[in-house]
């Protein structure tokens, strides 16, 4: 269990990494569905939540820790809802943890969860008394009634998957792979859509997860995506994995970058991407959903994306579309995505010059 943002030291080892195979067959996770059913105690509901009340696994979870509602861990809960701590960072914290029943701390806490928390302690009270509330409640037993309910509802989602060409088409894209992938669905967690989590090991391996939400809107058995959709979100959430610590490995260039983020800021901050970091790692990444729908889905998909990304906001897409096609006709060049990365900011650089106005350039010193 584990999450994001690696520094230049991950990226040097990630470099030298041979290629490996990924663990991705989907998956559950009972450390996951603990924490959905604690925040469906809280008010991440009301924003976070189903339409109406959700599908009858998701009843049953919540109904099952209604009697806990003023246990610390629905406290704790509630507070790191209130302070922000939502959108990828309670399921990111999950996968830093072992399994249930010790839900010991296996991977340090990033940096970036601990500042999301506002701070180490606040995560380790929440995962101590995580810990008490499942013994308490003896989660466990609850969990494994349900569980070959909702591997039959697996079983159906991932028919005709195809996470092999997937994953062979981003490690051959990027020139390199994550040690391990992960592939979680979760039942108790809302809308459609995922989140994309990457920790780092003591070793200084990087560990991948790809969190597929439920669909929100079903009253009877849940629903994900499936099909072309579940493979598009598997590029989008693995290719976490890879854009976001080439990226932050040049942090300092990515500030020099801000005023690209001006015109699009409130845009952006409604989607949770408020940073200019942040900006440039979900525009890349949707260069690379571009690149990626031209060689696995049918042709029409690449116009749509385009369109659907333009209008959240992604100004830049066909820009750095047309940087990407460069990186990958020039690999000899580029053995791998992370030597590419330079001269991709040479060239957001060169289209700031070209384009931002003084006031986006002055704006872009607040944020």
């Amino acid at each position: 269990m584990r999450l994001r943002t690696l520094g230049c030291l991950v990226l040097l080892s990630i470099i030298f990494v041979p290629l490996v195979g990924l663990a991705n067959v989907p998956r559950y996770s009972a450390e996951m569905e603990l924490l959905g059913g604690v925040l469906s105690q809280t008010s991440w509901t009301q924003e976070h939540g189903p339409v109406g009340s959700g599908n009858e696994y998701f009843r049953a979870l919540q109904d099952f820790f209604t009697p806990y509602k003023n246990h610390e861990a629905v406290r704790l809960a509630q507070a790191l809802t209130k302070s922000g701590f939502t959108y990828d960072a309670p399921p990111g914290f999950a996968c830093h943890l072992r399994p249930l029943p010790g839900l010991e701390l296996a991977h340090e806490y990033s940096e970036y969860l601990v500042k999301r928390a506002g701070g180490r302690q606040k995560l380790e009270d929440f995962r101590l008394a995580l810990k008490d509330l499942a013994q308490e409640s003896n989660f466990l037993q609850f969990w494994e009634e349900w569980e070959p309910y909702l591997d039959e509802v697996l079983a159906d989602t991932v028919q005709g998957f195809r996470s092999e060409a997937i994953t062979k088409w981003l490690e051959d894209f990027f020139g390199w792979s994550a040690e391990e992938f992960h592939l979680l669905m979760t039942p108790s967690m809302f809308p459609g859509g995922g989140y994309g989590a990457t920790v780092e090991t003591a070793e200084g391996r990087m560990i991948a997860y790809q969190i597929i939400r439920e669909n929100g809107v079903s009253q009877g058995k849940p629903e994900f995506p499936t099909g072309v959709s579940l493979e598009h979100l598997t590029v989008h959430e693995l290719g976490h994995a890879f854009v976001n610590p080439s990226l932050e490995a040049y942090s300092e260039r990515a500030k020099k970058l801000r005023p690209l983020l001006v015109p699009v800021r409130q845009v952006m901050k409604n989607q949770a991407y408020p940073t200019v970091t942040i900006f440039l790692n979900e525009q890349v990444l949707r260069g690379v959903e571009i690149m990626a729908a031209r060689d696995l889905f049918e042709p029409e998909m690449e116009m749509r994306l385009i369109n659907y990304h333009e209008e959240r906001g992604f100004y830049l897409i066909r820009y750095v579309v047309e940087q990407l096609e460069f990186y990958e006709n020039n690999r000899d060049l580029y053995p791998t995505f992370q030597e590419f990365v330079p001269y991709l900011y040479d060239q957001l650089d060169l289209y700031q010059r070209e384009h931002s106005t003084w006031q986006e350039r002055f704006l872009g010193n607040f944020l």
